[in-house]
């Protein structure tokens, strides 16, 4: 029980409260198994970057939105490489998140650390879906929403392998929205909430 008090557990949703700041739904802390989703549609971890010919067909709006998308899927590649190791250095997080999303992994980095932890496994991301975009503006940004399956993702002790304790009943596959922005070096992910309340 003290490794889960260390961990910020949060009583109400049974998510790792550390976890649900990062965003990332880091843990497999959570459960609503619906095993329903169409197979050909998941990916392990996709593809990060739009091929430069493809793009070059699009006209500039479209462009820019499979940019946002794939430096989404670029943020959760390197995610879980971070918290492997657990390290910032050593993976191109930066490169994709800024900001909350940044913070919020060094925060989390932090924690495993303390806990003498890190995360094994992948989560699957499905579905991204730009669900809203403001080109237009100075600072052009897309929200971005995604399934996100964590039920292989898991927390374990760095010197045993142990897995942590998980509540009964946690949520694996929930919905994420995220916000990207397009910054002078990219498009990057500001911030990243899952939804535990909306599985997917």
């Amino acid at each position: 029980m003290a490794r889960r008090d260390q961990l910020g557990w949060n009583g109400s949703r049974a998510i790792p409260a550390f976890l649900l700041t990062v965003c990332v739904a880091l843990t497999a802390a959570c459960t609503s198994s619906s095993e329903s989703d169409n197979a050909k549609d998941k990916t392990a971890m996709p593809t990060l970057s739009a091929a430069p010919s493809k793009l070059a067909s699009l006209d500039p709006t479209e462009a820019a939105k499979e940019q946002a998308l794939a430096a989404y899927k670029g943020y959760w590649a390197e995610l879980p490489k971070v918290y492997a190791m657990p390290a910032i250095e050593g993976t191109e997080i930066k490169r994709y998140a800024a900001a909350e999303a940044l913070s919020q992994a060094e925060a989390s980095v932090k924690n495993l650390s303390t806990t003498k932890s890190v995360m094994t496994g992948l989560p699957i991301l499905t579905n991204p879906t730009i669900t809203d975009a403001a080109l237009d503006k100075k600072t052009p940004s897309v929200t971005i929403s995604s399934c996100l399956d964590v039920v292989q993702w898991k927390i374990v002790n760095k010197a045993s392998g142990e897995p942590a304790a998980m509540p009964s009943n946690r949520v694996t596959k929930y919905v994420v929205v995220a916000l990207v922005e397009r910054w002078e070096d990219g498009w990057k992910v500001l911030k990243a909430t899952p939804k535990a309340d909306q599985p997917c």
